[in-house]
Protein backbone atom coordinates (compact mmCIF):
# COMPACT_ATOMS: atom_id res chain seq x y z
CA UNK A 1 0.00 0.00 0.00
CA UNK A 2 3.02 2.84 1.13
CA UNK A 3 4.98 1.63 -2.38
CA UNK A 4 1.93 2.37 -4.60
CA UNK A 5 1.17 5.61 -2.88
CA UNK A 6 4.76 6.79 -2.91
CA UNK A 7 5.48 6.13 -6.73
CA UNK A 8 4.75 9.91 -7.30
CA UNK A 9 7.54 11.55 -5.20
CA UNK A 10 10.08 8.62 -6.56
CA UNK A 11 9.14 9.32 -10.14
CA UNK A 12 9.19 12.76 -9.56
CA UNK A 13 13.05 12.58 -8.12
CA UNK A 14 13.83 10.04 -10.82
CA UNK A 15 12.62 12.46 -13.34
CA UNK A 16 14.47 15.42 -11.78
CA UNK A 17 17.89 13.65 -11.88
CA UNK A 18 17.71 12.56 -14.97
CA UNK A 19 17.22 16.11 -16.65
CA UNK A 20 20.44 17.13 -14.38
CA UNK A 21 22.67 14.19 -15.15
CA UNK A 22 21.12 14.46 -19.19
CA UNK A 23 22.11 17.94 -18.33
CA UNK A 24 25.87 18.00 -17.27
CA UNK A 25 27.05 15.53 -19.87
CA UNK A 26 25.51 17.34 -22.68
CA UNK A 27 27.46 20.11 -21.03
CA UNK A 28 30.63 18.20 -21.15
CA UNK A 29 30.43 17.31 -24.71
CA UNK A 30 29.09 20.94 -25.96
CA UNK A 31 30.96 23.64 -24.31
CA UNK A 32 34.26 22.92 -24.22
CA UNK A 33 35.01 24.32 -27.59
CA UNK A 34 32.99 27.73 -26.98
CA UNK A 35 35.04 28.61 -23.37
CA UNK A 36 36.47 32.18 -23.38
CA UNK A 37 40.25 32.65 -24.11
CA UNK A 38 42.51 31.46 -21.20
CA UNK A 39 40.03 29.41 -19.40
CA UNK A 40 39.86 25.76 -19.08
CA UNK A 41 38.00 23.23 -21.13
CA UNK A 42 35.57 22.52 -18.56
CA UNK A 43 34.99 26.03 -17.42
CA UNK A 44 31.33 25.98 -18.13
CA UNK A 45 31.14 22.49 -17.34
CA UNK A 46 32.46 23.25 -13.54
CA UNK A 47 30.29 26.02 -13.10
CA UNK A 48 27.01 24.63 -14.13
CA UNK A 49 27.71 21.70 -11.56
CA UNK A 50 28.39 24.22 -8.95
CA UNK A 51 24.76 25.85 -9.73
CA UNK A 52 23.50 22.42 -9.50
CA UNK A 53 25.13 21.62 -6.20
CA UNK A 54 23.65 24.87 -4.77
CA UNK A 55 20.18 24.29 -6.68
CA UNK A 56 20.02 21.14 -4.83
CA UNK A 57 19.94 22.87 -1.85
CA UNK A 58 17.48 25.37 -3.06
CA UNK A 59 15.38 22.48 -4.17
CA UNK A 60 15.93 20.81 -0.47
CA UNK A 61 14.76 24.40 1.19
CA UNK A 62 11.35 24.54 -0.45
CA UNK A 63 11.19 21.03 -0.45
CA UNK A 64 11.20 20.97 2.83
CA UNK A 65 9.29 23.99 3.86
CA UNK A 66 5.29 23.85 4.45
CA UNK A 67 4.39 25.88 0.98
CA UNK A 68 1.29 27.57 3.39
CA UNK A 69 4.24 29.46 4.24
CA UNK A 70 4.09 31.90 1.59
CA UNK A 71 0.51 32.67 2.09
CA UNK A 72 2.18 34.92 5.22
CA UNK A 73 1.78 38.53 4.17
CA UNK A 74 5.06 39.29 5.56
CA UNK A 75 6.64 36.52 3.51
CA UNK A 76 4.89 37.07 -0.02
CA UNK A 77 5.13 40.70 0.72
CA UNK A 78 9.04 40.60 1.53
CA UNK A 79 9.00 38.51 -1.56
CA UNK A 80 7.30 40.94 -4.33
CA UNK A 81 9.57 43.80 -3.07
CA UNK A 82 12.60 41.95 -3.34
CA UNK A 83 12.10 41.34 -6.84
CA UNK A 84 11.43 44.52 -7.72
CA UNK A 85 14.39 45.40 -6.04
CA UNK A 86 16.55 43.36 -7.93
CA UNK A 87 14.91 44.15 -11.13
CA UNK A 88 15.49 47.93 -10.12
CA UNK A 89 19.14 47.12 -9.60
CA UNK A 90 19.16 45.69 -13.13
CA UNK A 91 18.72 48.95 -14.80
CA UNK A 92 20.58 50.77 -12.38
CA UNK A 93 23.67 48.32 -12.48
CA UNK A 94 23.10 46.01 -14.88
CA UNK A 95 25.89 45.44 -17.96
CA UNK A 96 24.24 45.25 -21.58
CA UNK A 97 24.53 42.31 -23.74
CA UNK A 98 23.71 41.90 -27.03
CA UNK A 99 21.32 45.36 -26.47
CA UNK A 100 20.01 44.09 -23.39
CA UNK A 101 20.48 44.89 -19.51
CA UNK A 102 19.19 40.98 -17.71
CA UNK A 103 22.35 40.71 -15.30
CA UNK A 104 23.88 42.09 -12.34
CA UNK A 105 27.23 40.85 -10.62
CA UNK A 106 26.36 39.47 -6.65
CA UNK A 107 29.78 38.56 -5.16
CA UNK A 108 31.34 38.05 -8.49
CA UNK A 109 28.46 35.83 -9.64
CA UNK A 110 26.11 37.36 -12.78
CA UNK A 111 22.42 37.28 -11.43
CA UNK A 112 19.21 37.43 -13.28
CA UNK A 113 16.47 38.68 -11.79
CA UNK A 114 13.95 38.09 -14.59
CA UNK A 115 14.45 34.39 -13.77
CA UNK A 116 13.25 34.90 -10.35
CA UNK A 117 10.50 36.99 -11.34
CA UNK A 118 8.62 34.43 -12.79
CA UNK A 119 8.74 32.08 -9.32
CA UNK A 120 7.93 35.34 -7.41
CA UNK A 121 5.00 36.28 -9.41
CA UNK A 122 3.33 32.59 -9.07
CA UNK A 123 3.85 32.61 -5.43
CA UNK A 124 1.91 36.00 -5.20
CA UNK A 125 -0.75 35.70 -7.43
CA UNK A 126 -1.35 32.57 -5.91
CA UNK A 127 -2.09 33.97 -2.39
CA UNK A 128 -3.88 36.87 -3.71
CA UNK A 129 -5.66 34.23 -6.16
CA UNK A 130 -6.70 32.20 -2.68
CA UNK A 131 -7.63 35.67 -0.77
CA UNK A 132 -9.96 37.02 -3.18
CA UNK A 133 -11.55 33.37 -3.53
CA UNK A 134 -11.80 33.70 0.32
CA UNK A 135 -13.66 36.83 0.17
CA UNK A 136 -15.47 35.44 -2.67
CA UNK A 137 -14.27 38.65 -4.92
CA UNK A 138 -13.62 36.58 -7.85
CA UNK A 139 -17.06 35.88 -8.19
CA UNK A 140 -18.81 39.23 -7.27
CA UNK A 141 -15.98 42.09 -8.15
CA UNK A 142 -14.31 40.06 -11.03
CA UNK A 143 -13.38 43.56 -12.65
CA UNK A 144 -11.43 44.61 -9.22
CA UNK A 145 -10.40 40.83 -8.85
CA UNK A 146 -8.53 40.88 -12.57
CA UNK A 147 -7.41 44.48 -11.59
CA UNK A 148 -5.01 43.42 -8.54
CA UNK A 149 -3.87 40.08 -10.29
CA UNK A 150 -3.15 41.95 -13.29
CA UNK A 151 -1.80 45.34 -11.77
CA UNK A 152 0.49 42.72 -9.52
CA UNK A 153 1.98 41.23 -12.32
CA UNK A 154 2.45 44.32 -14.74
CA UNK A 155 4.89 46.20 -12.30
CA UNK A 156 6.98 42.83 -13.14
CA UNK A 157 6.19 43.03 -16.82
CA UNK A 158 6.92 46.81 -17.03
CA UNK A 159 10.32 46.29 -15.69
CA UNK A 160 11.59 43.43 -16.88
CA UNK A 161 10.45 44.98 -20.54
CA UNK A 162 12.45 48.22 -19.52
CA UNK A 163 15.22 45.23 -19.72
CA UNK A 164 14.45 44.81 -23.10
CA UNK A 165 13.96 41.61 -22.74
CA UNK A 166 10.48 41.02 -23.97
CA UNK A 167 10.35 37.12 -24.02
CA UNK A 168 11.16 37.21 -20.06
CA UNK A 169 8.22 39.73 -20.06
CA UNK A 170 5.41 37.99 -22.17
CA UNK A 171 6.42 35.18 -20.05
CA UNK A 172 5.63 37.04 -16.85
CA UNK A 173 2.71 38.26 -18.61
CA UNK A 174 1.56 34.80 -19.31
CA UNK A 175 1.61 33.05 -15.90
CA UNK A 176 -0.38 35.86 -14.66
CA UNK A 177 -2.81 35.73 -17.51
CA UNK A 178 -3.48 32.11 -16.88
CA UNK A 179 -3.26 31.62 -12.94
CA UNK A 180 -5.79 34.74 -13.49
CA UNK A 181 -8.18 32.20 -15.85
CA UNK A 182 -7.65 29.03 -13.57
CA UNK A 183 -9.08 31.27 -10.80
CA UNK A 184 -12.16 30.89 -12.07
CA UNK A 185 -13.47 34.06 -13.26
CA UNK A 186 -16.43 34.77 -14.84
CA UNK A 187 -15.18 33.68 -19.13
CA UNK A 188 -16.81 36.98 -20.05
CA UNK A 189 -14.95 39.39 -18.45
CA UNK A 190 -11.58 37.04 -18.92
CA UNK A 191 -12.07 37.22 -22.63
CA UNK A 192 -12.69 40.85 -22.87
CA UNK A 193 -9.10 41.28 -20.64
CA UNK A 194 -7.33 38.85 -22.76
CA UNK A 195 -8.57 40.53 -25.78
CA UNK A 196 -7.11 43.93 -24.69
CA UNK A 197 -4.02 41.98 -23.66
CA UNK A 198 -3.49 40.77 -26.95
CA UNK A 199 -3.72 43.42 -28.77
CA UNK A 200 -1.14 45.33 -26.08
CA UNK A 201 1.00 42.61 -26.44
CA UNK A 202 1.36 43.02 -30.55
CA UNK A 203 1.84 47.01 -29.83
CA UNK A 204 4.63 46.28 -27.60
CA UNK A 205 6.07 43.93 -29.73
CA UNK A 206 6.48 46.20 -32.77
CA UNK A 207 7.88 49.10 -30.28
CA UNK A 208 11.13 47.70 -31.31
CA UNK A 209 12.31 47.48 -35.23
CA UNK A 210 14.43 44.75 -34.48
CA UNK A 211 11.85 42.79 -33.18
CA UNK A 212 9.82 43.69 -36.26
CA UNK A 213 12.42 42.65 -38.57
CA UNK A 214 13.34 39.19 -36.69
CA UNK A 215 9.70 38.66 -37.63
CA UNK A 216 8.94 39.65 -40.81
CA UNK A 217 12.42 37.46 -41.43
CA UNK A 218 10.86 34.77 -40.07
CA UNK A 219 7.26 35.16 -41.95
CA UNK A 220 8.83 35.66 -45.25
CA UNK A 221 10.92 32.19 -44.87
CA UNK A 222 14.04 34.10 -44.22
CA UNK A 223 16.51 32.06 -41.69
CA UNK A 224 18.48 33.97 -39.62
CA UNK A 225 21.84 32.61 -38.90
CA UNK A 226 21.61 31.01 -35.63
CA UNK A 227 17.97 29.35 -36.85
CA UNK A 228 19.55 28.13 -39.79
CA UNK A 229 22.33 25.79 -38.23
CA UNK A 230 19.96 24.83 -35.50
CA UNK A 231 18.02 23.30 -38.10
CA UNK A 232 21.46 21.91 -39.63
CA UNK A 233 22.40 20.63 -36.20
CA UNK A 234 18.74 18.80 -35.83
CA UNK A 235 18.91 17.39 -39.08
CA UNK A 236 22.42 15.98 -39.47
CA UNK A 237 20.83 14.46 -36.45
CA UNK A 238 19.61 11.71 -38.01
CA UNK A 239 17.43 8.80 -35.97
CA UNK A 240 20.08 7.63 -33.85
CA UNK A 241 22.86 11.12 -34.01
CA UNK A 242 26.29 11.16 -34.84
CA UNK A 243 27.05 9.64 -31.31
CA UNK A 244 28.10 11.70 -28.08
CA UNK A 245 30.88 14.17 -28.35
CA UNK A 246 30.84 13.73 -31.86
CA UNK A 247 28.22 16.87 -32.70
CA UNK A 248 30.55 19.29 -35.45
CA UNK A 249 28.36 22.44 -34.84
CA UNK A 250 29.40 23.17 -31.26
CA UNK A 251 32.70 24.16 -32.75
CA UNK A 252 31.59 27.64 -33.06
CA UNK A 253 29.27 26.91 -36.12
CA UNK A 254 25.92 27.27 -34.31
CA UNK A 255 26.15 30.26 -31.54
CA UNK A 256 25.19 29.78 -28.07
CA UNK A 257 24.69 25.92 -28.02
CA UNK A 258 25.36 25.71 -24.66
CA UNK A 259 22.89 27.93 -23.20
CA UNK A 260 19.47 28.46 -25.44
CA UNK A 261 20.20 25.93 -28.40
CA UNK A 262 21.38 23.25 -25.99
CA UNK A 263 18.42 21.26 -27.33
CA UNK A 264 19.96 21.32 -31.23
CA UNK A 265 23.23 20.36 -29.95
CA UNK A 266 21.76 17.43 -28.14
CA UNK A 267 20.04 16.35 -30.74
CA UNK A 268 22.31 16.44 -33.28
CA UNK A 269 24.47 13.93 -31.05
CA UNK A 270 21.72 12.02 -29.99
CA UNK A 271 19.53 12.04 -33.43
CA UNK A 272 15.71 11.94 -33.31
CA UNK A 273 15.52 9.09 -30.56
CA UNK A 274 17.57 10.48 -27.92
CA UNK A 275 15.73 14.33 -28.63
CA UNK A 276 12.20 12.00 -28.47
CA UNK A 277 13.39 10.53 -25.07
CA UNK A 278 14.69 14.15 -23.65
CA UNK A 279 11.40 15.79 -24.54
CA UNK A 280 9.26 12.67 -23.24
CA UNK A 281 10.98 13.04 -19.80
CA UNK A 282 10.08 16.36 -20.13
CA UNK A 283 6.42 15.43 -20.79
CA UNK A 284 6.74 13.27 -17.39
CA UNK A 285 7.54 16.33 -15.25
CA UNK A 286 4.75 18.24 -16.55
CA UNK A 287 2.11 15.13 -16.12
CA UNK A 288 3.58 14.78 -12.21
CA UNK A 289 3.04 18.73 -11.74
CA UNK A 290 -0.40 18.57 -13.03
CA UNK A 291 -1.65 14.93 -11.22
CA UNK A 292 -0.44 16.90 -8.43
CA UNK A 293 -2.23 20.00 -8.78
CA UNK A 294 -5.79 17.65 -9.95
CA UNK A 295 -5.25 15.62 -6.53
CA UNK A 296 -4.18 17.85 -3.91
CA UNK A 297 -7.54 19.30 -2.09
CA UNK A 298 -6.16 22.55 -0.35
CA UNK A 299 -6.78 25.60 -3.34
CA UNK A 300 -3.52 27.13 -2.86
CA UNK A 301 -1.76 24.71 -3.50
CA UNK A 302 -3.49 24.19 -6.93
CA UNK A 303 -3.07 27.69 -7.68
CA UNK A 304 1.24 27.13 -6.86
CA UNK A 305 1.53 23.94 -8.76
CA UNK A 306 -0.65 25.35 -11.85
CA UNK A 307 1.60 28.52 -12.49
CA UNK A 308 4.99 25.96 -11.70
CA UNK A 309 3.36 23.88 -14.85
CA UNK A 310 2.95 26.97 -16.80
CA UNK A 311 6.22 28.45 -16.14
CA UNK A 312 7.39 25.00 -16.94
CA UNK A 313 5.72 24.42 -19.48
CA UNK A 314 6.71 27.67 -21.64
CA UNK A 315 10.02 27.26 -21.04
CA UNK A 316 10.27 23.96 -22.46
CA UNK A 317 7.45 24.54 -25.49
CA UNK A 318 9.33 28.12 -26.28
CA UNK A 319 12.62 26.55 -26.67
CA UNK A 320 12.11 24.03 -28.30
CA UNK A 321 9.99 25.89 -31.00
CA UNK A 322 13.12 28.22 -31.02
CA UNK A 323 15.66 26.01 -31.70
CA UNK A 324 13.34 23.74 -34.58
CA UNK A 325 12.45 27.55 -35.86
CA UNK A 326 8.84 27.42 -35.34
CA UNK A 327 8.74 30.75 -33.89
CA UNK A 328 11.41 33.69 -34.05
CA UNK A 329 14.43 33.39 -32.67
CA UNK A 330 14.29 34.68 -29.15
CA UNK A 331 16.58 33.65 -26.07
CA UNK A 332 14.55 30.85 -24.00
CA UNK A 333 16.73 28.61 -21.96
CA UNK A 334 15.72 25.01 -21.53
CA UNK A 335 15.26 24.09 -17.87
CA UNK A 336 17.76 21.89 -16.25
CA UNK A 337 19.86 21.39 -19.38
CA UNK A 338 20.94 25.46 -20.33
CA UNK A 339 23.61 26.37 -19.02
CA UNK A 340 23.07 29.26 -16.63
CA UNK A 341 23.11 29.95 -12.52
CA UNK A 342 19.23 32.11 -12.09
CA UNK A 343 17.31 29.12 -14.74
CA UNK A 344 18.55 26.54 -12.62
CA UNK A 345 18.17 27.52 -9.16
CA UNK A 346 14.49 29.01 -10.24
CA UNK A 347 13.93 25.82 -11.33
CA UNK A 348 15.02 23.84 -8.57
CA UNK A 349 13.11 26.26 -6.25
CA UNK A 350 9.91 25.29 -7.94
CA UNK A 351 10.71 21.84 -7.93
CA UNK A 352 11.34 21.97 -4.46
CA UNK A 353 7.57 23.89 -3.71
CA UNK A 354 6.14 20.37 -6.23
CA UNK A 355 7.71 17.87 -3.74
CA UNK A 356 6.43 19.69 -1.06
CA UNK A 357 2.88 19.36 -1.94
CA UNK A 358 3.37 15.71 -2.53
CA UNK A 359 4.24 15.41 0.85
CA UNK A 360 1.32 17.32 1.93
CA UNK A 361 -0.77 14.78 -0.68
CA UNK A 362 0.52 11.76 0.57
CA UNK A 363 -0.43 13.43 3.88
CA UNK A 364 -3.85 14.00 2.69
CA UNK A 365 -4.55 10.29 1.38
CA UNK A 366 -2.95 8.25 4.59
CA UNK A 367 -4.62 10.66 7.26
CA UNK A 368 -3.81 9.04 10.49
CA UNK A 369 -1.86 6.11 8.94
CA UNK A 370 1.49 8.89 8.47
CA UNK A 371 1.10 9.14 12.01
CA UNK A 372 2.07 5.44 12.56
CA UNK A 373 5.26 5.87 10.55
CA UNK A 374 8.24 7.59 10.12
CA UNK A 375 7.96 10.01 7.61
CA UNK A 376 11.23 10.16 6.36
CA UNK A 377 11.63 6.40 6.01
CA UNK A 378 8.08 6.76 4.39
CA UNK A 379 9.25 8.92 1.39
CA UNK A 380 12.61 7.80 0.81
Amino acid sequence: MFRNKKFLGTAFIIVILLLLVTGLLTMASLSFPVVPKGKSSYYYLSKQALWIFLGLICFSFTALMNYKRYKEFKFFAALYIIGIVGLFMVLILGGKTKGAVRWINVFGFKIQPSEFAKLIIIITVAVLIDRLKNKNMIATKPWTSAAIILGTTGVYSLLILMEKSYTSMAQVAIIGILMLFISGINLSVFTIIFSFLIILGQFLLKLASYRVNRIKSHESGELVFQAHQSLIAIGSGNLTGRGYGNGLQKYKFLPEIHTDYIFSGFAEENGFIGALILILIYVCLLAIILIVACKIKDMFAKYLLMGIFVMFATQILGNIAVVSDVVPSTGIPLPLMSYGGSSVFVSMFALGIVYNVIRALYKQEMGDELDEINEVEYMM
